[in-house]
């Protein structure tokens, strides 16, 4: 009757174990489950915020990249900008020194040429005047040849008039006329000498005016040319800018999976499969008493 009693106690003490156990099975399968689900929702929201950086940080390298262009842009601009500004200065400059040197050599090109009209000038004026000088001594020397001859012809008659004859007559008159021959001889010379005296200063002006020229020539001023235009400038070489490319799914990552769940049932029915186990070894235990 003993034997009995104690399975019986046996069996309901494991009866009671065994409902505690699957009861603690099931809980603590359901807060694994709870913390898996935790879990899952805490890696599925990082990888969404992962996925929203990178586009974000995507973007903002976007960003920084066109303010970098627009900036090259700019910069590129007020370079060109310049370097025209200063074009067109140095451009302004070289067609004023274009003008100024032109007009200097017009003036000087008009002074070489009035210079060498004034040369002509006075050369030929002084020419003038040494031929005039010229004609002069040989109207005079006719004018002393006429005087010569008349002298020598009145001479010869006064002495016709005064009855001179034989030799005494042909002495006078041969010495009038070497008297006249004399005169005519000096007249020569002096015409002579006059003449010569009259190339050399024709050759004497002539190499005057021949060193005005020269000398004209040398204060001309050689002409300017065209002077070189400046350089036209280059268009600023632009950076290029390259922008990062599209994401792809695989940039991402792959998305969280939700881990393996436990189940309660089961965690309870493993609970029950040990506490029978034990109820059986209990019951075999009082029957095992009773024999």
């Amino acid at each position: 009757m003993a034997g009995w009693w104690a399975a019986g106690i046996s069996l309901v003490g494991g009866l009671i174990g065994g409902s505690k156990s699957a009861s603690a099975a099931k809980s603590q399968a359901n807060a694994q489950n709870a913390a898996t689900n935790a879990k899952y929702g805490y890696d599925l929201a990082k990888w969404d915020m992962d996925k929203d950086k990178l586009l974000a940080d995507r973007q903002y390298a976007i960003d920084v990249i066109q303010a970098k262009e627009r900036n090259e842009a700019k910069s590129a601009a007020f370079a060109d900008s310049s370097r025209l500004a200063q074009y067109n200065r140095e451009l302004q400059i070289r067609n004023r020194e274009q003008t100024s040197l032109n007009q200097q050599y017009l003036r000087s090109d008009d002074i070489y040429k009035r210079q060498i009209t004034l040369n002509a000038s006075s050369a030929a004026a002084g020419a003038e005047d040494e031929i005039r000088k010229l004609q002069e001594i040989h109207a005079e020397a006719q004018f002393d040849s006429q005087d010569a001859y008349i002298d020598s012809i009145v001479a010869q008659g006064k002495m016709r008039s005064i009855g001179s004859s034989g030799r005494s007559a042909a002495k006078g008159v041969q010495a009038t006329l070497a008297d006249y021959g004399r005169q005519m001889s000096m007249l020569d010379a002096s015409l002579d000498f006059a003449g010569r005296n009259s190339r050399s200063v024709l050759e004497e002006i002539a190499r005057d005016k021949t060193s005005a020229d020269l000398s004209a020539y040398a204060q001309k001023m050689l002409h300017p040319g065209t002077l070189p235009m400046p350089l036209v400038p280059f268009k600023t070489p632009m950076a290029e800018f390259t922008m990062p490319r599209e994401f792809g799914p695989y940039d991402f990552g792959p998305q969280p999976v939700r881990g393996a769940m436990a189940s309660p049932s089961a965690a309870a029915n493993m609970a029950w499969g040990s506490a029978i186990q034990g109820i059986a070894g209990g019951v075999a235990s009082g029957i095992a008493a009773l024999q």
